[in-house]
């Protein structure tokens, strides 16, 4: 059940802020794309979509199997003079001109994996010219509230002056042939088409291959087998494009094993603009691939670990001065990292929880942690939602603590449940106190009305057993639904062999009734059906049952109530003052006990050709009551 205070959230309103990007989100058709109106998407997604409006970077969200493509307003400058619309499209038709790299970018992010690509080249028109732009990127999976990735993420940061340069460099070492042998693996030549020409003892004494081993294309025979079509390739396409080669593969080492090397190359061109040749060398980049490959294996574990945490993320000093703050704190308070410092982030706790969380502050260090719930203000809809705030001290080689590093994780779902689990104990406690109180009369009626106990036995396990058919009723509904009639007297005349069969049922469907009523109304109900099937309508071959109902306004306050008129016909009733043994209790319990607990109207009359019974009984407001009635 919703939290006191609580309000939906304005989804109106959202993203919220005054950018380019944020307005066109709030003003798309969203409910016309696979994703659906923005009130259905998962939290995960909106979040994301915040923290990628908010940043200063260039970045670019694909989402679900279709990938629809949302972005910031940086990234909107690579599409201006495509005069593309993107947003709400799939990313795949968007791309298609760099589909090759674009989409084994989004498999392998769909597939949980991230990456950092320098340098990757995409096509961009400028000044009416596509061409060639080149960017840092990182991509990374995004996953929903069940685990499962629903995304990708990039962040992209252009650095086509930097490669421009860098080309422009190694034109230059092409040029002056500055290839320095002391650091290289091998220096060497090739001809116009790549084919090598000139020897190189370091190769050779490097690799261990002789020189009729190495020329021409005998050098792929050194790369290690993986990489070797890649190396391939690469070269070919250089070639092919009269552009420069700089691409990394593992090569065969003098101890037997593999290591990294950076290749280089560049052509050069004659007086005609045609390429004489082509020259390169290799330089021994293990050491710093074998780095990174650590440094991107330690990046992973953290981005695991972070993936994990929960959503809000903070540093501080003693007491609680705080240090620093998460994007994640910052989107969901509206505070930023400034105001957040010292302590300014409680500002965003509940004033009636101010006091006790500074109180877990000072006693965190004797503790040796921070442990506290305490409600943080939404800054989407101002309304405060329960978060546990953990935090674990950070020490330094001697022990002393240097700071705190701490997470406040949403509960307000837990707390929810734990409330309703509370009102459902109650419930469940009322009811069962209820149940033992029919039980106990339900013995004592059925044992003065019982001649002994073989009559005793039969007629008290039929009471027993309707009385178990309104709980498995009461047991299936939640704390919002409730019995309608038209399920209990279909239940009861269900158990009846063949109860249904000569019965006319006719009322309006969906009569709610108040739990306090269900159980004594279907005892009655009961006994009606069973005196119907040993005595009456059910029992007779010529006899017939007709149970009708409708809802009425009634009394000075106008309430809804429930009438039931039960009327049997063509049963040849007992000669006048001989009625069956048994049929007490029932009539008991209609005329006294419903009227006494219920505040029921009740009549029961038996007519030269059956029992007429009627019964009224307030039900609940919420039922709606017909105009004609």
């Amino acid at each position: 059940m919703p939290m006191s205070g609580q309000v939906p959230q304005d989804f109106s309103k959202w993203p919220p802020g005054d950018s380019g990007m944020a307005a066109r989100v709030r003003d798309f058709d969203w409910a016309a794309t696979p994703l659906g109106a923005v009130e259905r998407w998962p939290q995960s997604l909106r979040t994301v979509i915040d923290i990628m409006l908010a940043s200063s970077s260039m970045m670019s969200l694909v989402w679900g199997a279709d990938a629809i493509h949302l972005y910031n307003d940086h990234f909107t400058e690579l599409l201006r003079e495509h005069q593309v619309t993107a947003l709400g499209r799939s990313a795949f038709e968007t791309f298609a001109r760099s589909l090759d790299v674009f989409g084994e970018d989004v498999a392998a992010g769909m597939a949980g994996r991230s990456a950092r690509l320098i340098a990757q080249r995409y096509p961009v028109l400028r000044q009416g010219v596509l061409g060639d732009a080149w960017f840092d990127v990182d991509y990374a999976p995004v996953r929903d509230e069940t685990g499962a990735v629903a995304g990708v993420l990039w962040t992209l940061k252009e650095v086509t002056a930097q490669v421009l340069a860098e080309c422009a460099l190694r034109e230059s070492e092409a040029r002056h042939r500055l290839l320095i042998g002391s650091w290289a693996q091998a220096v060497w030549e090739t001809d116009a088409g790549g084919v090598v020409v000139t020897d190189s003892p370091s190769w050779r004494a490097y690799t261990g291959q002789t020189v009729e081993q190495w020329l021409g294309y005998g050098w792929l025979d050194a790369i290690h087998p993986d990489d070797r079509a890649y190396a391939e390739r690469q070269w070919r396409d250089a070639i092919s494009a009269r552009g420069f080669v700089d691409t990394e593969f593992r090569l065969s080492a003098p101890d037997g094993g593999w290591r990294w090397t950076n290749v280089r190359a560049a052509p050069v061109f004659n007086g005609a603009g045609q390429i004489d040749k082509w020259v390169g060398m290799n330089i021994d980049a293990d050491v710093r691939k074998r780095a990174e490959a650590a440094m991107r294996e330690s990046e992973a574990r953290q981005r695991t670990l972070m993936e994990g945490i929960p959503q809000l993320v903070w540093r501080s000093g003693d007491e609680g001065q705080w240090t620093s703050s998460s994007p994640q704190w910052q989107t969901f308070t509206g505070q930023n990292e400034a105001e957040s410092r010292g302590l300014g982030w409680l500002e965003a706790i509940h004033p009636d929880d101010r006091e006790v969380t500074m109180q877990t502050w000072r006693k965190a260090r004797d503790h040796g942690m921070l442990d506290v719930e305490h409600r943080v203000r939404r800054a989407s809809d101002n309304v405060y939602v329960w978060h546990h705030t953990r935090s674990m001290p950070v020490r330094d080689d001697a022990g002393v603590i240097v700071e705190w590093l701490g997470t406040t994780t949403d509960i307000q779902q837990m707390k929810e449940l734990q409330e309703r689990q509370a009102v459902l104990v109650d419930e469940l406690q009322h009811r069962t106190r209820n149940l033992l109180g029919v039980v106990r009369s339900m013995v004592d009626k059925t044992a003065r009305s019982s001649t002994d106990l073989s009559d005793f036995r039969p007629r008290f396990r039929e009471r027993l057993e309707s009385l178990a058919r309104v709980q498995g009723l009461l047991s299936r509904l939640d704390d919002i639904d409730r019995v309608t009639f038209g399920d209990l007297i279909r239940t009861e005349l269900s158990a009846m062999n063949g109860g249904l069969d000569r019965v006319v049922l006719d009322g309006p469907a969906g009569v709610r009734l108040r739990s306090s009523t269900v159980q004594m109304l279907a005892m009655a109900l009961h006994e009606l059906a069973t005196n119907a099937v040993k005595y009456g309508a059910l029992g007779q071959a010529n006899g017939q049952l007709a149970i009708t109902w409708s809802l009425e306004q009634s009394g000075t306050d106008s309430k809804p109530w429930l009438h039931i008129d039960w009327k049997e016909s063509g049963v040849a009733m007992p000669p006048a003052g001989s009625a069956p043994q048994g049929t007490g209790q029932g009539r008991e319990l209609i005329e006294r006990a419903l009227p006494y607990q219920l505040r029921a109207r009740t009549s029961y009359r038996l007519g030269s050709d059956g029992v007429h019974c009627t019964i009224s009984i307030p039900v609940f407001a919420s039922n709606e009551v017909p105009e004609h009635a």
